[in-house]
């Protein structure tokens, strides 16, 4: 029993010794950690010089590179007048221009300055399913749809028919000095092609001569309508509809003026969003700046430097302590 004993309360001092080594060694790391900080505040020159040698290599750095720094837009257009195939045909040429730097071309075609240099410019239609089964086209057709569909971060579409939609987003990276004045000149580009401005002519003057002529033809529905209540006899025509039918139902005639309103709200409400060709959906913060903190170098490289000055010395105190203690000392 004493043995038995004497081993349980041997057991109990060597765990007893290990905590507290354990134990020592935490605190004395937390003083070795408390050390270095008292020294980096005791060094408070060299912490300032590191601050201000970060701070000037910073500025040298980012005026070097400034010319090379981008902001980058995503804008939500609706192409109006089916013209999509010819704004397509436009991102192409502006391609083109960037490849072969044709500073003539951006500055008078597209009023753009020195100082907004487009580095890359694209656009894709945002798909939706719904258009597609409205649509009429045959099974070829959906079959080269669903095979080139990538359902991804963009939906990719098959060349034959990415322009027949509504709304589109154009994609573009352009120099840092450009704002959104830059975008509207883009924009106004498109909006200011001689074909554009016919095909918007005339598209208007469609809308407007089909709303006139639907709410002529509602207007003669209710006239035939009130006859009809007040007679119940439609042998004779109105004097400006002709109807070829004595036993037309007014049921009949309430339903084709039914569909004509809904034909005006919906022409009216693109007559709105038809006052250009290109129109912009996302008026506001179309410019975002590629910078991060570790772009603005004149704050970053000091902030650097100096934790790197801070983890260079603990890491060297620690070093210190640890071979100390290997040697024995």
């Amino acid at each position: 029993m004493t043995k038995k004993n004497n081993t349980g309360t041997n057991e109990e001092m060597d765990i007893v010794l290990l905590l507290k080594k354990i134990s020592e060694l935490f605190i004395n790391l937390i003083l070795i950690v408390f050390r270095a900080f008292r020294e980096l505040f005791v060094r408070w020159k060299t912490i300032s010089l590191i601050i201000v040698l970060g701070a000037a290599l910073g500025f040298i750095t980012e005026n070097i590179t400034k010319d090379d720094s981008t902001k980058e837009a995503s804008v939500l257009l609706k192409i109006n007048f089916d013209a999509g195939n010819y704004v397509y045909d436009a991102i192409s040429l502006i391609n083109q221009k960037i490849e072969s730097e044709d500073e003539d071309f951006f500055s008078n075609d597209m009023g753009l300055s020195d100082d907004e240099e487009i580095m890359e410019i694209s656009i894709k239609p945002i798909i939706d399913l719904k258009d597609i089964l409205k649509s009429e086209i045959n099974a070829n057709e959906i079959r080269a749809l669903f095979e080139n569909l990538e359902f991804e971060d963009n939906i990719a579409m098959t060349e034959g028919f990415k322009s027949d939609y509504e709304y589109h987003v154009l994609s573009l990276d352009i120099s840092s000095n450009a704002s959104t004045a830059s975008l509207k000149k883009i924009i106004q580009y498109f909006n200011g092609n001689p074909l554009f401005l016919g095909l918007k002519e005339r598209r208007l003057q469609s809308i407007a001569s089909s709303i006139f002529n639907n709410e002529n033809t509602i207007k003669q529905i209710d006239k035939l309508i009130e006859k009809y209540s007040s007679t119940n006899n439609l042998e004779k025509s109105s004097a400006q509809l002709y109807i070829d039918n004595k036993t037309y139902l007014p049921n009949e005639l309430i339903k084709i003026k039914i569909t004509l309103e809904a034909q005006n709200e919906e022409l009216k409400n693109e007559r709105i969003l038809s006052k250009e060709t290109v129109m912009v959906i996302n008026e506001t913060n179309l410019l975002i700046d590629k910078d991060g903190l570790s772009d603005n170098k004149t704050i970053y490289y000091p902030i650097l430097l100096v934790l790197i000055f801070i983890i260079a010395s603990v890491v060297l105190k620690l070093y210190k302590y640890l071979d100390k203690l290997d040697r024995g000392v």
